[in-house]
């Protein structure tokens, strides 16, 4: 699992997502590549955040990225 914090925007009438330079690597895609997109997987990939507590959020995506491979064992088991 590899969380990634992202905004929507705005351009023009499109509202957009970003996507990392590595991701683009890992999957062989170009700037200005047509893609398709399947939203109801991607219903399921995204979640809103909420304005709760941002330390808490901050230590949750901390633990993701120190402990992935630990938990991916958890998973597995």
């Amino acid at each position: 699992m590899n969380i990634k914090k992202r905004k929507l925007r705005l351009i023009g009438n499109s509202v957009v997502i970003s996507v990392s330079k590595e991701f683009l690597a890992e999957n062989n895609l170009n700037i200005g590549d047509t893609v398709f997109l399947d939203e109801d997987k991607l219903k399921d990939a995204i979640t809103k955040k909420n304005n709760h507590d941002s330390k808490i959020d901050f230590l949750i995506d901390q633990s993701l990225q120190e402990y992935n491979e630990t938990y991916q064992d958890l998973v597995d088991l």
